[in-house]
């Protein structure tokens, strides 16, 4: 693949579009990742593209797809709130002493410095153009620093190999954020505050192909499967 200025131009911009795909959209993805400016010509062309999407009419989507992506995201969350509503009757005979909770809360407010917010949180998911549901689910978790990663149709690797997760910044080399699971159980990341303030500036994510355990050299060296951006939650 001859890297001309020309050559890289249109394959980032078809790659924008999903236009690119299969063996092609994969190399590609890969060359993003190791060179930056790629990734600056892929970025300049979304930038230039997202306009087209204010031409699409708005429309709300109905409560129960909203509460479908919860009951993905976070089914415990989501239970609890089923469970809520079902004993909405007993709210009334509690008022008297949610008032006093209120009270003692405020005081407390009064007395703790407020948080710091971190800005929209940032959500996303990992598909695959063959499998019909999203490989992993991501979301900040509203604690700064932290990342949940939940699998959904992910599978295990084959022979002696692990899947691992890495923050693409807008400048420099992937970091590392560890080995990332395929099972049923969420992984609660904790990022160091360089890979945070990267992720908050690219909002991209990528997972490669490593020997098991993970990089032996802290970038990447198996194929890049998959990149994703990240989105904010307004």
């Amino acid at each position: 693949m001859k890297r001309t200025p020309e050559r890289i131009e249109r394959l980032a911009a078809e790659y924008a579009l999903g236009a690119l795909q299969g063996g092609a959209r994969r190399r590609f993805e890969r060359w993003m990742m190791e060179s930056w400016a790629v990734r600056q010509e892929v970025w300049y062309w979304e930038n230039k593209l997202a306009p087209l999407a204010d031409a699409v009419p708005a429309e709300e989507p109905p409560a129960r797809v909203w509460q479908a992506i919860e009951q993905r995201l976070w089914p415990d969350t989501a239970a609890a709130h089923t469970t809520r509503r079902g004993l909405s009757w007993l709210w009334a005979g509690w008022s008297l002493a949610a008032t006093a909770a209120v009270l003692v809360l405020a005081v407390m407010l009064v007395r703790e410095p407020a948080p710091q917010t971190q800005g929209p949180l940032l959500s996303g998911a990992v598909v695959q153009p063959d499998v019909k549901d999203p490989l992993w689910l991501v979301a900040e978790t509203g604690e700064p620093g932290k990342l949940r990663l939940r699998p959904v149709a992910a599978t295990a690797p084959e022979g002696q190999h692990d899947y691992e997760l890495w923050v693409v910044p807008a400048d420099g080399n992937p970091l590392s954020l560890g080995v990332i699971p395929v099972g049923k159980d969420s992984l609660q990341i904790t990022l160091s505050p360089a890979a945070r303030a990267a992720l908050r500036a690219s909002k991209t994510l990528a997972i490669s192909l490593e020997p098991k355990g993970g990089s032996p050299s802290g970038a990447p060296t198996g194929p890049i499967l998959h990149i994703t951006k990240l989105h904010e939650l307004e």
